[in-house]
């Protein structure tokens, strides 16, 4: 392989890292995919039963105050602060920087897809919606979250970052007098719900990870289904961002992160299908390289701008991003499916 085509495939993968360097992996072949998928689940399962043991500690601190957040805060304050940004990076690690990382094998696999449901992409239950997170979390207090949405998006993270007024108690963490709108601490009783039911399936995902056979078909069906979705990220970001009504989701990491971790796990996918690509259709594998290599460098540029200033891009201007990163995908996945009939090919 030549030095540019490395230097492309490392590009296409790239996905950001929560420091400036960049994380990058290579593949050969679908067992490269696996393996991927594996080492990073591991370390999601890994940060789910450490969300566990955070959850359980702090739940300590407030139960011994009499669930008086107040108190507990005002008595035990490095400790909470602490507990709760440790909270906070495992869910880093569970989801901006290691599901969104797989999203594109396991929201695409058909096997895994139910995963993808309850843990990231799944709504909640309203008259017509579809994909409905199957997510119901009794509480110890005799509640239940019901159908409220997947844990990841409309759960975990609201409630860690006082996105959503019903997972959180309000609180005045700086003493200035005054509540700002995600001053909180998150509710007891949802953060030990939630961790205990993520940790069980990331365990069952890991296993089901280990388990799989995979096959470039599998790869190839999962990069059709997923790739087209990167468009779908930009209204998230405009709203979790930069509209006057912000959604409480996405708040944690921007979602270019994100978009970054989708587009690097279907780059993953081709990489593993290429060497069976190139040698029936050398161009058409030239070309769908190209299609990552050109997708990369849009959203580098994106990243480039929130960088320098968040606040100086306006909804119009997200929405014709969108627009661009559709014509991206219009012109790559068509592509990826003519490489279907390839690799079906004896």
């Amino acid at each position: 392989m030549s030095r540019h085509s490395l230097s492309l495939l490392a590009s296409a993968t790239a996905i950001l890292a929560t420091t400036t360097s960049l994380v990058r992996s290579e593949v050969s072949n679908v067992e490269g995919v696996k393996s991927y998928l594996v080492g990073t689940v591991t370390k999601m399962d890994e940060a789910g039963h450490a969300f566990v043991k955070d959850a359980n500690a702090y739940a300590a601190i407030i139960d011994a105050h009499h669930g008086e957040y107040a108190k507990a805060h005002a008595s035990k304050q490095p400790e909470i602060d602490a507990l709760v940004k440790a909270m906070q990076e495992d869910y880093k690690t569970m989801d901006s920087y290691g599901y969104e990382t797989v999203e594109g094998i396991v929201g695409g696999v058909d096997s895994f897809t139910h995963y993808d449901r309850d843990l990231d992409a799944g709504v909640p239950q309203t008259p017509g919606a579809e994909n409905v997170a199957e997510i119901v979390l009794p509480l110890r207090d005799g509640g239940k979250i019901d159908h409220q949405g997947c844990l990841f998006t409309y759960i975990i993270e609201p409630a860690l970052w006082g996105g959503d007024k019903r997972w959180v108690t309000p609180l005045d963490l700086d003493g200035d007098g005054k509540i700002a709108p995600r001053e909180s601490l998150p509710k007891v009783e949802v953060v030990l719900a939630a961790a205990g039911d993520v940790s069980k399936r990331l365990d069952a995902l890991l296993a089901d990870a280990k388990a799989w056979q995979p096959t470039s078909a599998d790869c190839i069906a999962a990069m059709i289904t997923m790739t087209p979705t990167l468009s779908d990220y930009f209204e998230d970001w405009k709203e979790s961002r930069y509209s006057e009504h912000a959604s409480g989701r996405f708040y944690a990491v921007s979602r270019v992160s994100d978009m970054r971790g989708i587009m690097g796990s279907c780059a993953i996918m081709y990489q593993a299908v290429n060497p069976e690509v190139a040698k029936k259709d050398a161009g058409l594998a030239k070309s769908i390289r190209s299609g990552f290599q050109g997708i990369t460098s849009f959203l580098d540029k994106i990243e480039a701008r929130e960088k320098a200033g968040a606040r100086t891009i306006s909804l119009a201007e997200i929405d014709e991003m969108a627009s661009q990163a559709k014509e991206h995908t219009d012109k790559l996945v068509p592509q990826i499916e003519q490489t279907k009939a390839l690799v079906e090919k004896n």
